[in-house]
């Protein structure tokens, strides 16, 4: 059995993160690659303390890839992932099916990310090629799964 992480915060066992699943007109899912690492992930982020659900995801959209309206909708699949340093707590992944009201040509990205593409689920499953975290990549596989 995995040892018990030390606290944070005198209370969480875990962090949740959220993730936002936003796929264009012909089903493909928006990438982006992280800048100084050959990663790909999906825009989304950690949820501060005492933060809306629905706000969060929307600000982290706003932060990453600078849109400001988003439809938030269902949660299509969450997941748990753990970290290689002991001391750092297990995460909760929560991935939302999201559309937006603007046109993909003009993300801007922030620091984080380098560039951006559209994926398919071929894309997805190369795994030589895209090196994606397996939580993620599950969602995206449960979200291709719903065409």
């Amino acid at each position: 059995m995995k040892p018990v992480p030390s606290l944070i915060n005198d209370c969480a066992l875990f962090s949740v993160s959220q993730k936002a699943i936003i796929k264009d007109k012909k089903g493909r899912i928006l990438m982006m690659e992280k800048a100084g690492k050959s990663h790909w992930d999906i825009p989304g982020g950690k949820l501060d303390a005492g933060e809306d659900m629905a706000k969060s995801i929307a600000r982290e959209i706003l932060e990453e890839i600078g849109f400001d309206k988003v439809n938030v909708g269902d949660i299509i699949y969450a997941g748990r992932r753990s970290f290689e340093e002991k001391d750092k707590a297990e995460r909760v992944m929560i991935f939302y099916a999201c559309e937006i009201d603007h046109k993909f040509e003009k993300i801007k990205l922030s620091d984080e990310h380098s560039a951006w593409r559209m994926m398919s689920a071929h894309d997805i499953k190369d795994q030589k090629k895209y090196e994606i975290n397996p939580v993620v990549r599950a969602a995206l596989n449960v979200a291709f799964a719903k065409d």
